[in-house]
């Protein structure tokens, strides 16, 4: 990967793989399943070609990411994480939520993804419900899969949801974020199990993990 710290400690040895700048933001990225080359790079603001395609290429040869098809006869392929890829969720979810307490409100210029905040949703699910959902946001669908004890959100098409929301990447921020009023999504299906879904999910991070922080 590049240099070592030269320490036998388990934070060192994982900072020596992942420790390079933007490598955990293409785990970020990654983690709502497979991306072609351009579409890392699209959703990578301010990387340039030549440092993603090392920073890919460190990535395969440390075990976190893997070519793959997505489509038959794809050419190009694409990206995706390995099982000790996606080990490395956790972690990045630590990181966002000691991150998010120090996030304002955005600065000009700042770049924002819808998709971003669909992994911190991951994050954020409350447990408890048994369903599975579509959002459909701007044409592009997502999937959700929640079940008592964990929520898998990935891109791509639900075969059979049981609901399915429609509308802008906007609306659904305000509606993860702030709920219900003023949104303009359309639902296929019952609006209480619409509602399920959006309640399913902390506003921001949960409290109790913050209230943990301070009794330390």
């Amino acid at each position: 990967m590049g240099r070592s710290y030269n320490q036998y400690c388990g934070v060192a040895a994982a900072l020596d793989v992942i420790g390079e700048r933007w490598t955990l933001l293409i785990v970020r990225n990654l983690l709502l399943g497979p991306l072609r080359y351009t579409e890392l790079l699209r959703g990578l603001p301010g990387i340039t070609t030549n440092l993603l395609a090392k920073r890919l290429r460190e990535m395969e040869e440390a075990g976190l990411i893997e070519r793959v098809q997505i489509a038959p006869g794809d050419g190009s392929g694409a990206y995706r994480l390995t099982d000790d890829g996606y080990g490395l969720e956790p972690s990045v979810h630590a990181l966002g939520r000691w991150g998010w307490r120090r996030l304002s409100l955005a600065r000009p210029g700042q770049h924002r993804s819808f998709e971003w905040l669909l992994v911190a949703l991951r994050r954020r699910y409350r447990g408890g419900e048994d369903m599975t959902a579509e959002i459909v946001a701007d044409g592009t669908p997502y999937r959700f899969e929640l079940s008592a004890d964990g929520a898998r959100i990935g891109r791509g098409s639900s075969a059979a949801p049981d609901v399915r929301l429609r509308g802008s990447a906007t609306d659904f921020v305000r509606l993860f974020l702030e709920g219900w009023g003023g949104t303009g999504i359309e639902v296929d299906g019952s609006q209480e199990r619409a509602k399920a879904l959006v309640a399913a999910f902390e506003r921001g991070d949960p409290p109790e993990l913050a209230a943990g922080r301070r009794s330390r």
